[in-house]
């Protein structure tokens, strides 16, 4: 009798033990397949953006070869203001693309990639004016000088905020696009107005 009690609590003893441990085992195999299912879903969301990123950049490319020739078939058929634009666009496009066939990139990275992007378009625009006006004194006024040199110096801030966002909440990164994202709507609705003016 006393040899199949203690059997018998022997045997509640590990039924009592097994059961928790069961239950961790069990809790720790969803977490894992979890965690894959999540994995497998960000690496074709990263696919996904990266694919995306290289058609745009297709077409980024073609549109600027397009305007290249009507220029080089009449010369200044599209401004040169406008063919700096384009370019500026293109490789932005293809900046882009390049940060995201980089292996698992976040949305700092993404962010900084784009800053610094936006940094270089911004410091050769004001390496032009200097230019432009260095051979042909103003050939940029003063006034239009002063917004490219004010946006090189917004595109400098830019960069050093981006660089800080990997060490801030996930969420400081989509408040940053969203401010660049405000920021550009206002310009917009600025040469929106200034071509209904024209009209």
């Amino acid at each position: 009798m006393i040899i199949a009690a203690g059997v018998g609590a022997c045997l509640c003893v590990a039924i009592r033990v097994a059961g928790p441990v069961a239950a961790q085992q069990t809790d720790t195999a969803g977490k894992a397949v979890k965690n894959s299912d999540q994995e497998k879903e960000k690496k074709q969301q990263l696919e996904l953006d990266a694919k995306y990123a290289k058609a745009y950049l297709r077409l980024m490319g073609a549109t600027l070869e397009s305007y290249e020739e009507a220029n080089r078939r009449q010369p200044n058929t599209i401004p040169t203001n406008v063919m700096h634009v384009i370019r500026n666009a293109a490789r932005d496009a293809r900046d882009r693309a390049q940060m995201l066939e980089k292996v698992d990139p976040n949305d700092a990275e993404i962010l900084l990639a784009c800053s610094e992007s936006e940094l270089n378009i911004a410091e050769a625009s004001w390496r032009r004016v200097k230019d432009a006006n260095a051979a042909a004194p103003n050939s940029f006024s003063a006034a239009k000088a002063a917004i490219v040199k004010a946006n090189l110096e917004l595109a400098k801030v830019r960069v050093e905020k981006a660089r800080h966002l990997s060490d801030e909440p996930a969420l400081s990164s989509v408040y940053f696009e969203l401010a660049q994202l405000r920021e550009q709507v206002q310009q917009l609705k600025i040469l929106v107005a200034l071509l209904g003016e024209k009209d």
